[in-house]
């Protein structure tokens, strides 16, 4: 008999005209998927010969196959984002670190000057799978993924180019979720803060933040919706408008604790006069820090879903091609004023 060909989430989606992420989420058990979509999704599933147990599995996965024991996974990072003991991304190359070393696997860091048209591409012919972790800029990471033969899978970032897999966290959802914070306290007039130009990530989360505006019958006023950096360089800085909102939905912590600065010069305090909810759940060096409210980025699922996608995908090159979204929380804490009559209905 011929074996069966594997059978893809793309395949399940494609079936039944939604998307890769909906499938995922759906076998997953993870919110955001109507109950008769996650039936018709799992009966599609088991009618193709899916096996959708594994799906939302939170322990790591041991590696079955003896030939995979003792791969080399080369990690890179721009130097831009990560600082040795202190940033978000060296964070998340620590989760990714960990998950290797439970596959029993090794990794190795590059943190490259992706800016520079001179830098020189990365040692990677010899490893046995890549993981990029965060932005590359597009002409050097175009160099790079021609001059890789091996697995790549990037971790909080998407490409549009390429059958490459993305493990992103809840982006949409994720800011959609804080700053439903912000309206379930009273707050109309809500600002956003974060670069569009520079990340999809960001994209994503600007998009959440304006489904919950639009769902709850607010107006998104351009005057302020705040970059958190200019430039080529990415420089961090943000201009208040001279008219304030009483509250912002910023794009991550690090840009919360930007608009903390900036509002403190002003003399504005926080949330006595404006609210601000973050996301990432991971702030350093700030007052801001133990009282902003924020959506929890799982580092560690995604570390370990990374790392068994590309683990996976060194095995059967095949599995390529599926973004992955990791859902998790919003961490309550005191960086809102409640504006609501609490004894109205």
């Amino acid at each position: 008999m011929r074996p069966k060909q594997k059978v893809k989430l793309k395949d399940i989606a494609d079936s039944l005209g939604v998307s890769v992420v909906t499938v995922s989420n759906s076998l997953a058990g993870r919110p955001g998927v109507s109950a008769e979509m996650r039936t018709k999704i799992k009966e599609c599933a088991a009618k193709m010969g899916l096996d959708y147990s594994k799906y939302g599995k939170t322990t790591p996965k041991k590696v079955e196959n003896p030939e995979l024991i003792g791969k080399t996974i080369s990690v890179i990072v721009s130097d831009r984002y990560i600082y040795i003991g202190a940033s978000f991304y060296w964070e998340m190359y620590q989760k990714v670190a960990y998950a290797v070393s439970e596959n029993e696997c090794f990794t190795s860091l590059s943190m490259v000057k992706d800016y520079d048209d001179d830098e020189i591409l990365p040692p990677v012919t010899d490893a046995d799978g890549v993981i990029i972790i965060g932005p590359i800029k597009e002409k050097f990471l175009n160099r790079l993924l021609a001059a890789v033969k091996v697995p790549v899978v990037f971790m909080d970032q998407q490409i549009e180019t390429g059958n490459y897999t993305s493990v992103l966290s809840g982006n949409y959802y994720g800011m959609y979720r804080a700053t439903k914070e912000l309206v379930k306290a009273g707050h109309k007039e809500i600002g956003f803060v974060g670069a569009l130009d520079y990340s999809r990530n960001i994209i994503d989360r600007y998009y959440g933040y304006k489904k919950c505006m639009r769902e709850n019958g607010l107006k998104v006023n351009r005057e302020w919706l705040l970059p958190d950096r200019s430039g080529n360089d990415e420089t961090p800085m943000i201009e208040l408008p001279k008219k304030l909102p009483t509250a912002f939905a910023c794009s991550s912590d690090f840009s919360a604790g930007l608009l903390y600065e900036a509002l403190k010069k002003q003399g504005k305090r926080v949330p006595e006069d404006i609210s601000i909810v973050g996301y990432d759940n991971y702030l350093l060096n700030s007052d801001l820090e133990g009282k902003l409210t924020t959506y929890n980025v799982d580092l560690v699922k995604m570390a370990r879903l990374t790392v068994e996608q590309v683990i996976n995908e060194i095995e059967d090159p095949s599995l390529a091609g599926t973004i992955f979204e990791v859902d998790s929380n919003v961490v309550k804490r005191t960086s809102i004023k409640e504006l609501r009559d609490n004894n109205a209905e």
